[in-house]
């Protein structure tokens, strides 16, 4: 028996050692199936089979997937399908469907679609949507360049073209715009701030746009005929008095618009656009530069006509119409080079510009010659100020017959030149002659505050006006010599001006109707030309019939200038003290004083504090007409350029600069 239990137990080993191996498990998955975009990733649960697992891709162009313990991780690559499969430790094998679908692409959101471009000049777009980070590229880096920080793409013209600009975010999203870089190249010098390549002249014969920034005028700069130059709002200009090509002859910068051609300067009260001096604050003088000068094809009563200063451009025709661009809310300040004796570049020069010209809130600021000066044309302008200027303000001449309202003009007692300074100057032509058409300009709500007045020790004499004392001019340097002070109103040459609401005040002379060429007077007395409803204030006379550099004006109380000014029937007004017109300020350096080295005073004007309107009670309220005028004229109750001394009436306010002398440009 005990033998017997010994089998048994062998044959029972024996058959334990030939039992099967168990079936193995087939890995099953939660969710059974998975659905991921391209670029993103999902898991599934192993939750049966042997661990560990391994995982295999059926097309990891696909899919890719990645296993940890019982978690896979599967990760979309390009749409389609594709298996996982998955083995177990036991074998046990079964493989995970994966469906990629294609990602949601966010295209970058672009501020333009395309850019007009200089050479040399660089722009900004900016992306406001896509998706981070962004690349850039160019389809031709010849023409322009670009980089990109953040969501702000930076573009550089190079040369003449046009290029497409590829903006991609991350998820491969994209976005295009245009490069036309302009294959005439106007800026020139450092990051493209120089307008003219530094030559004597420079001629733009295309359409160009200047964007808002800083830049350098160099050069006699000529707008041809056909091009268009537009400057953005906020624009600086800073205007030379280099000595170009070999350094012999100095002649000022200058913007030159010819018969054909337009500026669009378009500035705003909170961005007004500036042509001022190249010198830093403190150095700043009248002569610095040349001025702008815009030429249109408007009558004029001349035989041929190239413009005063020296340059090379012509003016004049038969379009009364002409449109010679935009001029708002600009400053043009330390210009009027003498390019020669009697020839000279003005603040603001109009020859024979045509009435589809606008011209609206313009100030000439310390200029070393006339403010303005108009040689025929017809264009009209509104809201002018002409400030501390050396020869005359408003000088209109060749049969110019525009209108003119709301001036203002204030001038500095320690300067005025050599030909005697006025506020308005006025020529039918340099003879006097007849010649049709006849200057016939009209002024209404004119503000002209004259040197008298302003200082207790005003002597009309070149030995207080000496142009130095309050460091605004280099008569030396610039060839420009001091003279004396004349009148209100030199009317001559058979000029038929007329001048109506306006008010002037502090000169030798109020009105000289010269009649030593040309009959002015017979125009006068025809109604050709009419002073009405204009009051002088503090004037050293009413009237004198004669021009004199000497001051010796002649001493008849009953000239005609004085008879004619004093007529009742045009209601004129003459007041002995300027105090009793009421202004709110007739100074021109009135607070803040200033005091500089060496004890020196220098006088100027905060623009906070600037202010010529009449106050409370003025006898220039209530006494306007407008009878006669036509709709150019914005009718008002008021005599002079503002209807009061209030702020909201200060039409100078936000845009004007009485103080450019220390203005950080």
């Amino acid at each position: 028996m005990k033998q017997f239990g010994l089998i048994m137990a062998a044959m029972a080993v024996i058959l334990m050692g030939c039992k099967e191996d168990p079936d193995p498990v087939a890995p099953t998955f939660s969710p059974g199936s998975v659905s991921v975009s391209e670029g993103s990733s999902a898991t599934v649960s192993i939750t049966a089979g042997s661990a560990p697992f391994t995982v295999q891709s059926s097309s990891t162009a696909t899919a890719t997937a990645s296993i940890d313990g019982r978690t896979i991780t599967v990760t979309g690559v390009s749409a389609g399908s594709a298996s996982i499969n998955v083995s177990g430790s036991d074998g046990g094998f079964a493989t995970l469907a994966v469906t990629v679908t294609q990602r949601a692409i966010n295209d970058p959101v672009l501020s333009v679609t395309s850019v007009d471009l200089e050479m040399e000049e660089t722009a900004t777009v900016t992306i406001s949507g896509g998706t981070p980070a962004f690349t850039v590229s160019s389809s031709d880096a010849g023409i322009a360049t670009a980089s990109v920080s953040g969501t702000t793409v930076s573009v550089t013209g190079v040369s003449g073209g046009t290029a497409l600009i590829t903006v991609t975010g991350s998820d491969n999203g994209t976005a295009t715009f245009a490069v036309v870089v302009n294959d005439e190249q106007i800026l020139f010098g450092p990051n493209g701030t120089q307008l003219g390549n530094g030559n004597h002249s420079f001629s733009i014969t295309k359409s160009h746009t200047i964007r808002k920034g800083t830049y350098t005028l160099v050069g006699w700069v000529y707008v041809e005929e056909g091009a268009t130059l537009t400057i953005e709002p906020g624009t600086v200009f800073k205007g030379t008095n280099y000595n170009f090509d070999n350094r012999e002859v100095a002649t000022g910068s200058s913007l030159i618009i010819q018969q054909g051609a337009k500026i669009i300067a378009e500035g705003t009260r909170e961005q007004p656009i500036v042509f001022t001096s190249a010198m830093p604050k403190g150095q700043r003088q009248a002569a610095d530069w040349g001025g702008i000068i815009i030429c249109g094809k408007a009558k004029h009563n001349l035989t041929s006509a190239n413009i005063e200063g020296g340059v090379q451009a012509t003016h004049g025709g038969d379009d009364d119409d002409d449109n010679s661009g935009v001029l708002k809310y600009v400053r043009i300040e330390f210009g009027g080079y003498p390019f020669a004796l009697n020839n000279e570049i003005n603040g603001l020069t109009l020859g024979s510009v045509g009435r589809g010209t606008t011209i609206e809130h313009v100030q000439v600021s310390y200029c070393g010659d006339d403010s303005y000066e108009w040689f025929g044309g017809t264009v009209n302008a509104k809201y002018l100020i002409a400030y501390h200027g050396w020869d005359d303000d408003f000088d209109t001449d060749n049969g110019f017959s525009g209108k003119i309202q709301f001036a203002l003009s204030v001038r500095d007692p320690k300067i005025a030149d050599t030909s005697n300074s006025n506020g308005f100057e006025s020529d039918n032509n340099s003879s006097g002659s007849d010649n049709r058409p006849f200057t016939t300009v009209q002024f209404s709500n004119v503000t002209v505050i004259g040197p008298m007045g302003q200082d207790p020790n005003f002597d009309n004499n070149s030995g207080y006006i000496d142009g130095y004392a309050w460091g605004e001019t280099r008569t030396s340097e610039f060839q420009i010599s001091t003279g004396i002070y004349q009148s209100a109103m030199h009317i001559r040459r058979y000029s038929h001006l007329s001048c109506y609401n306006s008010v002037f005040t502090g000169f030798p002379v109020g009105l000289i109707l010269d009649n030593a060429a040309g009959n002015t007077q017979g125009a006068a007395t025809s109604g050709d030309l009419q002073i009405r409803n204009v009051f002088f204030a503090g004037m050293g006379r009413v009237g004198a019939t004669n021009n004199s550099t000497t001051g010796a004006w002649n001493d008849d109380p009953n000239d005609f200038s004085t008879n004619f000014f004093t007529n009742t029937d045009f209601n004129n007004q003459v007041f002995e003290n300027i105090e009793d017109l009421g202004l709110k300020q007739f100074r021109s350096k009135e607070l803040p004083l200033r005091i500089v080295q060496g004890g020196e005073r220098k006088y100027g004007v905060n623009d906070l504090t600037a202010n010529w309107g009449p106050t409370a009670g003025s006898p220039l309220l209530n006494a306007a007409n407008f009878t006669g005028l036509d709709s150019f004229f914005t009718p008002t109750t008021y005599i002079g350029a503002f209807a009061s001394d209030s702020d909201s009436d200060n039409w100078t306010r936000g845009w004007a600069n009485f103080d450019p002398q220390n203005t950080d440009y």
